[in-house]
Protein backbone atom coordinates (compact mmCIF):
# COMPACT_ATOMS: atom_id res chain seq x y z
CA UNK A 1 0.00 0.00 0.00
CA UNK A 2 1.00 3.58 -0.76
CA UNK A 3 -0.87 5.75 1.73
CA UNK A 4 -0.77 9.24 3.16
CA UNK A 5 -0.39 10.26 6.80
CA UNK A 6 -4.14 9.85 7.36
CA UNK A 7 -3.96 6.22 6.32
CA UNK A 8 -5.84 6.94 3.07
CA UNK A 9 -4.88 4.69 0.19
CA UNK A 10 -3.31 6.39 -2.84
CA UNK A 11 -2.21 3.26 -4.68
CA UNK A 12 -1.74 -0.47 -4.09
CA UNK A 13 -0.13 -3.49 -5.71
CA UNK A 14 -1.21 -7.12 -5.64
CA UNK A 15 1.84 -9.33 -5.06
CA UNK A 16 0.51 -12.77 -5.96
CA UNK A 17 1.89 -16.28 -5.68
CA UNK A 18 4.31 -15.61 -2.85
CA UNK A 19 4.81 -17.55 0.34
CA UNK A 20 4.61 -16.17 2.88
CA UNK A 21 4.51 -12.54 1.69
CA UNK A 22 6.52 -9.38 0.98
CA UNK A 23 9.35 -8.25 3.24
CA UNK A 24 10.10 -4.83 1.77
CA UNK A 25 9.38 -2.65 -1.23
CA UNK A 26 11.39 0.02 -3.06
CA UNK A 27 9.64 2.63 -5.20
CA UNK A 28 11.73 3.54 -8.26
CA UNK A 29 11.75 6.94 -9.97
CA UNK A 30 9.70 5.57 -12.90
CA UNK A 31 6.94 4.38 -10.58
CA UNK A 32 7.94 0.73 -10.66
CA UNK A 33 8.02 -1.20 -7.41
CA UNK A 34 10.84 -3.62 -6.57
CA UNK A 35 9.86 -6.09 -3.86
CA UNK A 36 11.55 -8.80 -1.82
CA UNK A 37 9.10 -11.70 -1.72
CA UNK A 38 8.76 -15.41 -1.18
CA UNK A 39 9.52 -17.88 -3.93
CA UNK A 40 6.72 -18.23 -6.45
CA UNK A 41 4.77 -21.48 -6.16
CA UNK A 42 6.98 -22.53 -3.27
CA UNK A 43 5.78 -24.89 -0.58
CA UNK A 44 8.54 -23.67 1.69
CA UNK A 45 7.50 -22.21 5.03
CA UNK A 46 10.59 -20.00 5.13
CA UNK A 47 9.83 -16.44 6.15
CA UNK A 48 12.94 -15.08 4.51
CA UNK A 49 11.97 -14.43 0.90
CA UNK A 50 13.80 -15.97 -2.06
CA UNK A 51 12.85 -13.82 -5.05
CA UNK A 52 13.22 -10.20 -6.12
CA UNK A 53 10.55 -8.82 -8.45
CA UNK A 54 9.81 -5.61 -10.28
CA UNK A 55 6.23 -4.46 -10.93
CA UNK A 56 4.98 -1.51 -12.95
CA UNK A 57 2.68 1.08 -11.40
CA UNK A 58 -0.20 -0.83 -13.02
CA UNK A 59 0.88 -4.07 -11.31
CA UNK A 60 2.52 -5.82 -14.29
CA UNK A 61 5.40 -8.11 -13.36
CA UNK A 62 8.29 -7.09 -15.63
CA UNK A 63 11.34 -8.68 -13.98
CA UNK A 64 12.13 -11.39 -11.46
CA UNK A 65 15.18 -13.23 -10.19
CA UNK A 66 15.73 -16.10 -7.77
CA UNK A 67 18.66 -18.39 -7.12
CA UNK A 68 19.11 -22.14 -6.91
CA UNK A 69 21.77 -24.75 -6.23
CA UNK A 70 22.34 -23.96 -2.58
CA UNK A 71 21.99 -20.16 -2.92
CA UNK A 72 18.96 -18.18 -1.80
CA UNK A 73 18.25 -14.47 -1.56
CA UNK A 74 16.92 -13.40 1.82
CA UNK A 75 15.82 -10.34 3.75
CA UNK A 76 16.75 -6.99 2.26
CA UNK A 77 18.00 -5.29 -0.89
CA UNK A 78 19.23 -1.83 -1.84
CA UNK A 79 18.90 -0.04 -5.18
CA UNK A 80 22.22 1.37 -6.38
CA UNK A 81 22.48 4.70 -8.25
CA UNK A 82 23.16 2.81 -11.52
CA UNK A 83 19.90 0.87 -11.11
CA UNK A 84 21.57 -2.38 -10.10
CA UNK A 85 20.35 -4.26 -7.04
CA UNK A 86 22.42 -5.04 -3.99
CA UNK A 87 21.15 -8.26 -2.40
CA UNK A 88 21.95 -10.60 0.48
CA UNK A 89 22.12 -14.31 -0.37
CA UNK A 90 22.63 -17.43 1.68
CA UNK A 91 25.27 -19.84 0.43
CA UNK A 92 24.96 -23.32 1.89
CA UNK A 93 28.30 -24.87 2.87
CA UNK A 94 28.56 -28.54 3.73
CA UNK A 95 29.77 -29.24 7.23
CA UNK A 96 32.92 -30.98 5.98
CA UNK A 97 33.75 -27.91 3.93
CA UNK A 98 33.37 -25.68 6.99
CA UNK A 99 35.56 -27.96 9.10
CA UNK A 100 38.26 -27.70 6.45
CA UNK A 101 38.12 -23.93 7.01
CA UNK A 102 38.73 -24.37 10.74
CA UNK A 103 35.22 -24.80 12.15
CA UNK A 104 35.35 -26.56 15.50
CA UNK A 105 33.53 -29.86 14.80
CA UNK A 106 31.93 -30.40 18.22
CA UNK A 107 30.29 -26.97 18.13
CA UNK A 108 29.40 -26.94 14.48
CA UNK A 109 26.05 -25.74 13.25
CA UNK A 110 23.97 -27.05 16.14
CA UNK A 111 24.30 -30.63 14.88
CA UNK A 112 23.29 -29.59 11.36
CA UNK A 113 25.08 -31.02 8.33
CA UNK A 114 25.50 -27.57 6.77
CA UNK A 115 26.28 -23.93 7.51
CA UNK A 116 24.66 -20.96 5.79
CA UNK A 117 27.00 -18.06 5.12
CA UNK A 118 26.11 -14.71 3.58
CA UNK A 119 27.32 -13.19 0.35
CA UNK A 120 26.55 -9.65 -0.82
CA UNK A 121 25.89 -9.59 -4.57
CA UNK A 122 25.21 -6.87 -7.13
CA UNK A 123 22.67 -7.77 -9.82
CA UNK A 124 22.34 -6.02 -13.18
CA UNK A 125 18.58 -5.70 -13.72
CA UNK A 126 19.03 -5.37 -17.49
CA UNK A 127 20.29 -8.93 -17.88
CA UNK A 128 19.98 -10.55 -14.41
CA UNK A 129 23.74 -11.15 -14.27
CA UNK A 130 25.83 -10.91 -11.10
CA UNK A 131 28.40 -8.19 -11.70
CA UNK A 132 30.02 -8.04 -8.24
CA UNK A 133 30.10 -9.97 -5.00
CA UNK A 134 31.66 -10.04 -1.54
CA UNK A 135 31.71 -13.48 0.13
CA UNK A 136 32.38 -13.82 3.87
CA UNK A 137 33.95 -17.21 3.11
CA UNK A 138 36.98 -15.38 1.72
CA UNK A 139 37.58 -13.51 4.99
CA UNK A 140 37.60 -16.12 7.75
CA UNK A 141 40.07 -16.54 10.59
CA UNK A 142 40.44 -19.30 13.16
CA UNK A 143 42.78 -20.20 16.02
CA UNK A 144 42.00 -23.92 16.15
CA UNK A 145 44.22 -25.53 13.49
CA UNK A 146 47.67 -24.06 12.82
CA UNK A 147 48.04 -26.17 9.67
CA UNK A 148 45.33 -24.18 7.85
CA UNK A 149 46.18 -20.98 5.96
CA UNK A 150 43.59 -18.87 7.81
CA UNK A 151 45.08 -19.67 11.24
CA UNK A 152 45.87 -16.62 13.34
CA UNK A 153 45.21 -14.87 16.64
CA UNK A 154 41.61 -13.65 16.48
CA UNK A 155 42.07 -10.47 18.51
CA UNK A 156 44.93 -9.32 16.28
CA UNK A 157 42.85 -9.62 13.11
CA UNK A 158 39.56 -7.77 13.70
CA UNK A 159 39.10 -7.23 9.96
CA UNK A 160 38.54 -10.98 9.53
CA UNK A 161 35.63 -13.12 10.76
CA UNK A 162 36.03 -15.84 13.39
CA UNK A 163 34.43 -18.97 11.93
CA UNK A 164 33.99 -20.35 15.46
CA UNK A 165 32.03 -17.40 16.82
CA UNK A 166 28.70 -18.95 17.89
CA UNK A 167 28.46 -21.39 14.94
CA UNK A 168 25.00 -22.57 13.88
CA UNK A 169 23.11 -23.32 10.67
CA UNK A 170 22.02 -19.68 10.16
CA UNK A 171 25.42 -18.39 11.22
CA UNK A 172 25.23 -14.71 10.22
CA UNK A 173 21.59 -13.82 9.48
CA UNK A 174 22.48 -10.59 7.71
CA UNK A 175 19.25 -8.58 7.55
CA UNK A 176 20.19 -5.28 5.88
CA UNK A 177 22.65 -3.88 3.34
CA UNK A 178 22.95 -0.20 2.42
CA UNK A 179 25.22 1.54 -0.08
CA UNK A 180 27.07 4.85 0.37
CA UNK A 181 27.66 6.32 -3.13
CA UNK A 182 30.35 8.85 -2.18
CA UNK A 183 32.41 6.35 -0.17
CA UNK A 184 31.58 3.42 -2.47
CA UNK A 185 31.13 1.31 0.65
CA UNK A 186 28.41 -1.00 1.95
CA UNK A 187 27.22 -1.30 5.53
CA UNK A 188 25.52 -4.55 6.54
CA UNK A 189 23.70 -5.64 9.69
CA UNK A 190 24.85 -9.07 10.88
CA UNK A 191 22.24 -10.06 13.45
CA UNK A 192 23.83 -13.18 14.90
CA UNK A 193 27.11 -11.32 15.51
CA UNK A 194 25.24 -8.30 16.96
CA UNK A 195 27.39 -6.13 14.74
CA UNK A 196 27.42 -3.84 11.74
CA UNK A 197 30.18 -4.42 9.19
CA UNK A 198 31.44 -2.06 6.49
CA UNK A 199 32.93 -3.47 3.29
CA UNK A 200 34.59 -1.89 0.24
CA UNK A 201 32.51 -1.89 -2.94
CA UNK A 202 35.20 -0.07 -4.97
CA UNK A 203 37.15 -3.32 -5.29
CA UNK A 204 36.67 -5.76 -8.13
CA UNK A 205 35.16 -9.13 -7.26
CA UNK A 206 38.64 -10.67 -7.45
CA UNK A 207 40.08 -7.99 -5.18
CA UNK A 208 37.14 -8.31 -2.78
CA UNK A 209 38.02 -12.00 -2.37
CA UNK A 210 41.53 -11.13 -1.17
CA UNK A 211 42.95 -9.33 1.85
CA UNK A 212 41.84 -5.95 0.49
CA UNK A 213 38.26 -7.19 0.90
CA UNK A 214 38.58 -7.74 4.64
CA UNK A 215 36.25 -5.61 6.77
CA UNK A 216 36.89 -1.89 6.66
CA UNK A 217 35.24 -1.50 10.08
CA UNK A 218 32.89 -3.25 12.48
CA UNK A 219 30.96 -2.12 15.54
CA UNK A 220 28.56 -3.41 18.14
CA UNK A 221 30.13 -6.45 19.79
CA UNK A 222 33.92 -6.58 20.23
CA UNK A 223 33.60 -10.01 21.84
CA UNK A 224 33.02 -11.34 18.29
CA UNK A 225 36.73 -10.76 17.63
CA UNK A 226 37.98 -11.30 21.20
CA UNK A 227 38.58 -7.64 22.01
CA UNK A 228 35.88 -7.05 24.59
CA UNK A 229 33.53 -8.38 27.21
CA UNK A 230 30.35 -9.98 25.76
CA UNK A 231 28.17 -8.13 28.29
CA UNK A 232 29.88 -4.91 29.34
CA UNK A 233 31.16 -3.93 25.89
CA UNK A 234 28.25 -4.99 23.74
CA UNK A 235 26.29 -2.18 22.05
CA UNK A 236 24.02 -3.97 19.56
CA UNK A 237 21.38 -6.63 20.19
CA UNK A 238 19.85 -8.35 17.13
CA UNK A 239 19.75 -5.01 15.30
CA UNK A 240 17.96 -4.30 12.01
CA UNK A 241 17.85 -1.83 9.11
CA UNK A 242 21.36 -0.40 9.46
CA UNK A 243 21.87 2.45 6.98
CA UNK A 244 23.84 5.58 6.27
CA UNK A 245 21.79 8.76 6.53
CA UNK A 246 21.73 9.99 2.97
CA UNK A 247 23.23 13.19 1.64
CA UNK A 248 21.03 16.26 2.15
CA UNK A 249 19.31 14.90 5.27
CA UNK A 250 20.02 15.99 8.85
CA UNK A 251 22.83 13.78 10.16
CA UNK A 252 24.07 12.88 6.67
CA UNK A 253 26.92 10.40 6.80
CA UNK A 254 25.98 9.04 10.21
CA UNK A 255 24.60 5.52 10.62
CA UNK A 256 21.07 4.75 11.82
CA UNK A 257 20.18 1.45 13.49
CA UNK A 258 17.08 -0.12 15.02
CA UNK A 259 18.59 -1.78 18.11
CA UNK A 260 16.12 -4.53 19.03
CA UNK A 261 17.68 -5.76 22.30
CA UNK A 262 16.20 -9.26 21.95
CA UNK A 263 16.76 -11.94 24.61
CA UNK A 264 19.20 -10.05 26.80
CA UNK A 265 17.55 -10.75 30.16
CA UNK A 266 17.72 -7.21 31.49
CA UNK A 267 14.37 -5.79 30.46
CA UNK A 268 12.49 -5.63 27.20
CA UNK A 269 13.03 -2.40 25.28
CA UNK A 270 14.32 -1.31 21.90
CA UNK A 271 16.14 1.85 20.91
CA UNK A 272 17.16 3.83 17.84
CA UNK A 273 20.83 4.75 17.58
CA UNK A 274 22.45 7.37 15.36
CA UNK A 275 26.14 6.63 15.19
CA UNK A 276 29.02 8.77 13.96
CA UNK A 277 31.72 6.33 12.80
CA UNK A 278 35.44 7.18 13.13
CA UNK A 279 35.82 7.90 9.42
CA UNK A 280 39.06 9.38 8.14
CA UNK A 281 39.16 11.82 5.17
CA UNK A 282 40.51 9.06 2.89
CA UNK A 283 37.52 6.80 3.57
CA UNK A 284 39.33 4.49 5.99
CA UNK A 285 38.37 4.02 9.66
CA UNK A 286 40.30 4.74 12.84
CA UNK A 287 40.02 1.49 14.80
CA UNK A 288 41.57 3.17 17.85
CA UNK A 289 38.86 5.83 18.08
CA UNK A 290 35.46 5.11 19.60
CA UNK A 291 32.37 5.70 17.50
CA UNK A 292 30.04 8.31 18.97
CA UNK A 293 26.31 7.83 19.53
CA UNK A 294 25.08 11.31 18.64
CA UNK A 295 21.32 10.70 18.96
CA UNK A 296 19.09 7.97 20.33
CA UNK A 297 15.42 7.26 20.95
CA UNK A 298 13.94 5.10 23.66
CA UNK A 299 10.51 5.16 25.32
CA UNK A 300 8.45 3.14 27.77
CA UNK A 301 6.78 0.24 25.98
CA UNK A 302 8.78 0.76 22.78
CA UNK A 303 9.95 -2.75 21.92
CA UNK A 304 10.20 -5.12 19.00
CA UNK A 305 12.32 -8.22 19.58
CA UNK A 306 12.72 -8.88 15.85
CA UNK A 307 12.47 -7.20 12.42
CA UNK A 308 11.71 -3.38 12.40
CA UNK A 309 13.18 -0.34 10.66
CA UNK A 310 14.13 3.32 10.77
CA UNK A 311 14.41 6.26 8.35
CA UNK A 312 15.65 9.85 8.73
CA UNK A 313 13.25 12.35 7.18
CA UNK A 314 14.06 15.71 5.53
CA UNK A 315 12.50 17.66 8.42
CA UNK A 316 14.93 16.04 10.87
CA UNK A 317 12.32 13.71 12.34
CA UNK A 318 12.79 9.95 12.29
CA UNK A 319 10.26 7.43 10.98
CA UNK A 320 10.34 4.21 13.00
CA UNK A 321 8.84 0.84 12.12
CA UNK A 322 8.17 -1.00 15.40
CA UNK A 323 7.84 -4.27 13.58
CA UNK A 324 6.27 -6.84 15.86
CA UNK A 325 3.48 -4.59 17.17
CA UNK A 326 2.94 -3.35 13.59
CA UNK A 327 3.30 0.26 14.74
CA UNK A 328 4.68 3.26 12.87
CA UNK A 329 5.76 6.43 14.65
CA UNK A 330 7.44 9.64 13.59
CA UNK A 331 9.51 11.18 16.37
CA UNK A 332 11.17 14.58 16.60
CA UNK A 333 14.81 15.14 17.50
CA UNK A 334 13.56 15.70 21.07
CA UNK A 335 11.90 12.29 21.10
CA UNK A 336 8.32 13.56 20.80
CA UNK A 337 5.94 11.28 18.90
CA UNK A 338 4.32 13.56 16.31
CA UNK A 339 2.55 10.86 14.26
CA UNK A 340 1.45 7.29 14.89
CA UNK A 341 -0.21 4.58 12.83
CA UNK A 342 -0.93 0.94 13.65
CA UNK A 343 -1.01 -1.48 10.73
CA UNK A 344 -4.58 -2.80 10.51
CA UNK A 345 -3.87 -5.59 8.01
CA UNK A 346 -3.71 -9.04 9.58
CA UNK A 347 -3.98 -12.63 8.41
CA UNK A 348 -7.50 -12.61 9.80
CA UNK A 349 -8.68 -9.42 8.12
CA UNK A 350 -8.60 -5.75 9.04
CA UNK A 351 -8.69 -4.27 12.53
CA UNK A 352 -9.55 -0.70 13.47
CA UNK A 353 -7.26 1.99 14.78
CA UNK A 354 -7.54 1.95 18.56
CA UNK A 355 -8.39 -1.74 18.83
CA UNK A 356 -6.68 -3.49 21.75
CA UNK A 357 -3.14 -4.55 20.84
CA UNK A 358 -3.93 -8.20 21.54
CA UNK A 359 -7.58 -8.97 20.70
CA UNK A 360 -8.82 -12.25 22.11
CA UNK A 361 -7.74 -15.15 19.93
CA UNK A 362 -5.16 -13.19 17.94
CA UNK A 363 -1.48 -13.85 18.45
CA UNK A 364 0.33 -10.50 18.45
CA UNK A 365 3.46 -12.14 17.00
CA UNK A 366 1.56 -12.81 13.76
CA UNK A 367 -1.37 -10.40 13.73
CA UNK A 368 -0.04 -7.30 11.94
CA UNK A 369 3.74 -7.36 11.83
CA UNK A 370 5.63 -4.94 9.58
CA UNK A 371 9.08 -5.70 8.24
CA UNK A 372 10.03 -2.22 7.07
CA UNK A 373 8.28 0.96 5.90
CA UNK A 374 9.62 3.88 3.87
CA UNK A 375 8.26 7.40 3.41
CA UNK A 376 8.53 9.26 0.08
CA UNK A 377 8.22 13.03 -0.53
CA UNK A 378 5.32 14.37 -2.58
CA UNK A 379 7.75 15.54 -5.27
CA UNK A 380 9.23 12.07 -5.76
CA UNK A 381 9.67 11.41 -9.52
CA UNK A 382 7.47 8.31 -9.31
CA UNK A 383 4.44 10.50 -8.62
CA UNK A 384 4.87 12.87 -11.57
CA UNK A 385 1.79 12.89 -13.79
CA UNK A 386 -0.07 10.35 -11.65
CA UNK A 387 -3.36 10.73 -9.80
CA UNK A 388 -2.31 11.10 -6.18
CA UNK A 389 -5.79 11.80 -4.84
CA UNK A 390 -6.17 10.00 -1.49
CA UNK A 391 -8.91 7.40 -1.44
CA UNK A 392 -10.58 5.63 1.44
CA UNK A 393 -8.76 4.71 4.59
CA UNK A 394 -7.42 1.20 4.77
CA UNK A 395 -9.72 0.91 7.76
CA UNK A 396 -11.48 3.53 9.89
Amino acid sequence: YLMNNEGRIIHSWEIEDTAPGVLEAHLLNNGHLVVVAGLRSSASSSRRSGSIREYTWSNELVWEISFGSGRRQHHAIDILPNGNILAIVWDTRLLDEAIEMGLRPQDSASSSDAVRTDTIVEIDRSNSELVWQWDVWDHLVQDLDASLPNYNEISQHPRRIDINYQPKLDWMHTNAAHYHPELDQIVISVREFNELWIIDHSLSTAEAAGPAGDLLWRWGNPAAYQQGDPVADRQLFWQHDVQWIEDGLPGAGNILIFNNRHNIGIGEYSSILELEPPLRPDGSYDWEQEAEIVWSYRADGFYSPRISGVQRLPNGNTLITEGRPGRLIEVSVDGEVVWEFVNPATRRGLTKQGDPPNPKGIDTIQRNILFRVRKYPLDHPAFAGRDMTPGERLVD
